[in-house]
């Protein structure tokens, strides 16, 4: 078995901290998870933490740019091999129903918004983060319907904000899978198909 180089090395590291972060600031929120603790499940020192990630709050960010990550992925698995805008939004729609039901990133991100109080470059680096995520879904999704005049971001930003609202952790109905299929149906003009 060939020796690792120090770059994949690194990389698994930084690839088990996000993992193990993921895992403490969904269940333990932002202010009380630990860099030590999460250093320490993922069988590290807390210097690979910070060799890794400049502090708290970027690590925090790199969770969140995996998990829209992840989310970002699935959709456009779910979106592959759709017939038609009809059967696109069902299962997006699906999709934000089963997303919004699991863990509590709404109001992990509502938590970390108010005490972080990142510095502009976090902030900066954050929105680079959510447009990206925003545009590679509305672009695959105006694919249906060329014809629209929106940008993707706007089409995106309205299918993770209406899946990952505050108020969908707290009712069971409607779900965040009712309101993208009003949502996206007026937008994409009812239920035509292509």
């Amino acid at each position: 078995m060939a020796r690792l180089t120090r770059e994949q090395t690194q990389a698994l590291t930084r690839s088990r901290l996000l993992a193990v972060a993921r895992e403490h600031f969904a269940r333990d929120g932002y202010v009380t998870a630990s860099v030590d603790r999460i250093a320490e499940d993922a069988g590290f020192s807390k210097g690979a933490v910070y060799s890794n990630f400049a502090g708290k709050d970027e690590l925090f960010l790199g969770v969140l740019e995996e998990h829209g990550r992840l989310s970002v992925n699935e959709i456009l698995e779910e979106l592959k091999d759709a017939p038609d805008i009809t059967k696109a939004i069902d299962r997006i729609a699906a999709w934000a129903t089963r997303s919004s039901s699991h863990g509590n990133w709404p109001m992990l991100i509502l938590e970390y918004s108010r005490v972080a109080r990142p510095d502009d470059t976090f902030r900066k680096s954050q929105e680079k983060v959510l447009r990206a995520q925003w545009r590679a879904l509305g672009e695959l999704l105006l694919q249906f319907d060329p014809q629209l005049q929106l940008k993707p971001e706007i089409v995106g930003a309205l299918v993770f904000e209406l899946t990952y609202a505050p108020a969908m952790s707290f009712v069971s109905k409607p779900t965040s899978g009712d309101l993208l299929r009003v949502a996206l149906r007026g937008l994409f003009g009812g239920l035509r198909t292509s």
